[in-house]
């Protein structure tokens, strides 16, 4: 049976459908998992198979060749999209978000659409509470169990492209969550603790030498395993910085490794399609890079606006990624007044169109990209990005018109371009 494979070509990398075709991804994120949008849901569908078959009958009615993961954002069922005062004279939008769970395998293998997957284990997003130590037995049995019960199932489905992690684990230093997840992996009696131990015994070699960068008086390196505050670098903060990002040399490592290789004991078949990096955000260093290189088949990207900003990202990434790089969660919104969040606003549906035109023109000019997945279906707020109005279910017809017109246009223009490759 042949799968979705990458492919570098004459110079530039390509998706190959299991027939051997040029397959350039256009999908839409967020489409949730039912049981929060469309708020009428039931009355208007009458069960989650008939509007999962309504999600994919969209994609395909709008040009779009995959269903990218489900995962929200989503707003709660019972709130209210309206203003509120926001105590200073002016107008506040609603801020609280519920995070729906990817589709489960057997959701989207009735759908036969091609789709890409998304682990969401331990976390969807690598921020805040119950970030992992990646050398404990737990993180692996977390992974392990996941891949079992989601992965294995679809090891044998032709439409499933590849599989994703998590979103922005923060390999950088400057993201905030670098630090917490620092703290959290070296806590008293966790795993990790011993490995910065042995790493901070290779660094410096003697403890007066360590002494020198971290002023903490100790006799034996094994004393790092119960030092309260073994992060703290007082006396040579810099040294101690070089000191965290070595050690997260070794997560990241870590952290592909365990993922890798749990997706291959289950399913030797597809794409691994790496986490989704919002890199405009939180750069992505190079030994990241370095290290996702043994274990990933695809570099994954978010970023918010038009083609001169991933551009630039791009510029960055590809003096260190030589593979295929696919736009896993990008778009915009036009501005209405509302607070834009990280998403970038265009000014009307001119630039708008312009804007998502900019996205398939990279696609047939820039020799990494592979395709693009844009945000969203549903979005919140509406006003955000999102295509379809997730209280009344409503396409927004002037985005869509947009759409339609861009997709067929990348369609024909790439098999002109590629037609049957041959390598």
């Amino acid at each position: 049976m042949a799968y979705f494979t990458v492919k570098e070509i004459r110079d530039t990398w390509f998706l190959l459908d299991p027939q051997g075709e040029p397959f350039y991804l256009r999908g839409l994120n967020h489409f949730s998992d039912g049981t929060h949008m469309p708020h009428n849901l039931k009355s208007r569908y009458g069960s989650l198979a008939d509007w999962r078959v309504s999600v994919r009958d969209r994609h395909k009615a709008w040009g779009f060749n995959y269903l990218p993961p489900s995962i929200g954002p989503v707003e709660p069922d019972n709130v209210v999209v309206a203003p509120q005062p926001n105590g200073r004279g002016g107008l506040r939008w609603p801020t609280r978000i519920l995070r729906t769970p990817e589709w489960p395998a057997e959701h989207y293998a009735e759908l036969a659409y091609p789709f890409t997957a998304f682990l969401e284990v331990p976390l969807q997003y690598m921020a805040g509470e119950g970030m992992p130590d990646v050398f404990s037995q737990a993180f692996r049995d977390e992974v392990d169990r996941r891949c079992r019960e989601f992965v294995a199932p679809l090891k044998d489905n032709p439409n499933l492209i590849g599989y994703h992690f998590c979103h922005n684990p923060p390999w950088h230093s400057t993201n905030p969550a670098f630090t917490q997840w620092l703290a959290t992996m070296l806590a008293e009696g966790q795993p990790a603790r011993k490995r910065w131990a042995q790493l901070m015994r290779r660094i410096y070699g003697t403890v007066d030498r360590y002494r020198e960068t971290y002023g903490i008086p100790i006799d034996d390196f094994d004393e790092i395993a119960n030092l309260p505050f073994p992060l703290r670098g007082y006396v040579s903060e810099g040294r101690g910085l070089e000191d965290r990002q070595a050690f997260m040399e070794r997560v990241c490592e870590e952290w592909y490794k365990v993922y890798t290789g749990a997706i291959r004991r289950y399913d030797p078949n597809h794409l691994i399609l790496g986490d989704r990096n919002t890199i405009h955000l939180s750069p992505l260093p190079a030994y990241a890079m370095e290290k996702m290189r043994g274990y990933i088949d695809v570099l994954s990207i978010n970023v918010m606006g038009p083609a001169s900003t991933f551009y630039g990202v791009l510029e960055q990434v590809t003096r260190h990624w030589d593979g295929p790089i696919h736009l896993a969660d990008t778009g915009a919104g036009i501005y209405n007044g509302r607070t834009p969040k990280s998403a970038y606003m265009c000014r009307d549906l001119a630039e708008w169109e312009a804007l998502y035109r900019s996205h398939m023109e990279a696609g047939l000019s820039h020799p990494q990209i592979i395709g693009m997945g844009w945000c969203g279906y549903y979005e919140t707020p509406a006003s955000r990005s999102g295509v379809v109005d997730a209280v009344t279910d409503e396409p927004r017809q002037d985005l869509v018109n947009v759409m339609v017109k861009w997709n067929a246009w990348m369609e024909r223009e790439y098999k002109a371009l590629y037609g049957r490759i041959e390598g």
